[in-house]
């Protein structure tokens, strides 16, 4: 588990520096936070094989790095917006951490698919 936090906390970095000038600031911390952690969690359960979802790449696998650092930025910074847009839609706090919650649970699981896809699309443009 404390492999998969430092995995997705490092890879998203860019992201969060992003999410720095997004406003409602408030709304914004809250689901960016909550899509972080919810994301360390997910892809610990999901590369440890308590929830199968596929065949995850090791953590130190260099040639799927720039796919899953992109993945990770776009899973953190769209559930971060989207959280926040349906806290201030909604104005409760509580959507601003269900909807991270479960949008980002549900695109991790997606990841080895995604991977594989892409992999399959650089060995037939070869």
């Amino acid at each position: 588990m404390f492999f998969a936090a430092w995995e997705v906390s490092v890879l998203v970095i860019p992201t969060l520096w992003m999410l720095l000038a997004a406003t409602p600031h408030e709304a914004v911390s809250l689901s960016g936070l909550t899509a972080l952690g919810v994301s360390s969690l997910a892809v610990g359960t999901f590369r440890g094989e308590y929830v199968p979802t596929g065949s995850w790449p090791r953590p130190g696998h260099l040639s799927t790095l720039p796919v899953r650092s992109a993945y990770y930025s776009l899973v953190v910074g769209g559930t971060s917006l989207l959280g926040a847009a349906a806290q201030v839609h909604f104005e409760t706090f509580w959507v601003g951490v269900l909807v991270p919650t479960v949008v980002a649970t549900g695109s991790l699981s997606l990841l080895p698919a995604v991977v594989d896809a892409v992999e399959r699309i650089a060995r037939a443009s070869v």
